[in-house]
């Protein structure tokens, strides 16, 4: 039976919105220039007037330690790694106030106030090169805990030099 005989039957399908019914005309201005508008910049050109950029430009941030990276076709082989950083870097990879206070000094001070315990594994191949270490952080201690962060501690092992104190503590963690 179709609706068009029975007139008190509703057809079901009237109320269905179509697409159609929701197409609206809005406005909208295209905020770019075409790129047919450009002239191609010639390489001699770009080369020797670079334009000039802002050094507050995060996109310009170069990251020096990205060169060999991004440079290299295949992974290099982790002795010629190992030889460029030494050539650059030394034998410190980190920023050193005492000549005396080495990497061994400062994990000696975690490992003998029982704040971490720290775990070398040795390069199979190289044994002198340490391959990774672990690190367990146990225990950070604070000022209160310390009490007077001038007092010398003495290390349970000879080093020098042979005492550390609060403030030598708090360069070990960075």
């Amino acid at each position: 039976m179709s609706s068009s005989k029975n007139p008190n039957k509703k057809d079901k399908g009237k109320a269905v919105q179509k697409a159609e019914d929701y197409q609206l005309s809005v406005p909208t201005k295209n905020q770019f220039s075409p790129l047919d508008k450009f002239r191609p910049l010639p390489y001699k050109t770009a080369v020797t007037h670079p334009a000039p950029s802002n050094p507050n430009d995060a996109y310009i941030v170069r990251h020096i330690e990205h060169l060999l990276l991004t440079s290299c076709k295949s992974l290099p082989p982790t002795n010629i790694i190992s030889s460029i950083l030494q050539k650059t870097f030394g034998v410190f990879h980190y920023a050193r106030d005492d000549p005396q206070r080495t990497q061994q000094f400062y994990e000696l001070i975690l490992v003998d106030t029982k704040s971490t315990s720290i775990t070398h594994t040795p390069d199979k191949f190289n044994p002198g090169q340490i391959l990774y270490s672990k690190c367990i952080i146990q225990n950070v201690i604070n000022a209160q805990q310390w009490k007077n962060p001038f007092e010398e501690h003495q290390f349970s092992v000879p080093l020098t030099p042979q005492t550390f104190n609060y403030n030598d503590y708090k360069n070990t963690w960075y």
